[in-house]
């Protein structure tokens, strides 16, 4: 596996898009900026989402609330570019770093909890259902969905630090 990740690495420095993401001054800059806002979109729009899921605001209908799905959906499109682009830029810093395989383990488990949400929870909203009339799986989908991002958020600043 050694010898896979190796060659992986040294075949993504060798392109020219790790190359104008490393050598050119504004790119890392300017995608650590488009990083942090789909982040805030993201997380953003989920902490309304999944808190008025859990209950919280109980006065706003959950179907001005249901709007917020669609910046999270922005947000994590910016993440996900922005991070492909990381990972292609400095794949000696990330493809080697718990932290960052640890975080990618959350992404996965969150996106399956958005998975199930979509599939279980999602038909709930449609139909009018208001938080206190959901199943307990809508408010365990919610905090599990806060939990992973917020998880996705700490993980990503220990990047830097750990190997």
């Amino acid at each position: 596996m050694n010898n896979l990740l190796s060659w992986i690495i040294e075949t993504l420095n060798a392109t020219s898009l790790s190359h104008w993401v490393m050598n050119n001054a504004a790119v890392f800059p300017a995608l650590e900026m488009a990083h942090f806002l789909g982040l805030s979109l993201l997380f953003g729009s989920l902490l309304i989402v999944d808190l008025r899921i859990i209950g919280f605001a109980k006065a706003v209908p959950m179907r001005h609330v249901e709007g917020f799905v669609k910046w999270a959906i922005v947000g994590f499109a910016i993440n996900l570019i922005s991070g492909l682009l990381f990972v292609v830029g400095d794949s000696d810093r990330y493809l080697v770093n718990i932290a960052f395989w640890t975080k990618m383990g959350v992404i996965l488990l969150a996106g399956l909890n958005t998975f199930y949400f979509i599939r279980r929870i999602k038909p709930q909203l449609d139909l009018g259902i208001e938080s206190n009339q959901l199943t307990k799986g809508a408010h365990v989908v919610a905090w599990l969905s806060l939990i992973c991002w917020a998880l996705v958020i700490i993980l990503g600043r220990f990047i830097p630090y750990v190997e």
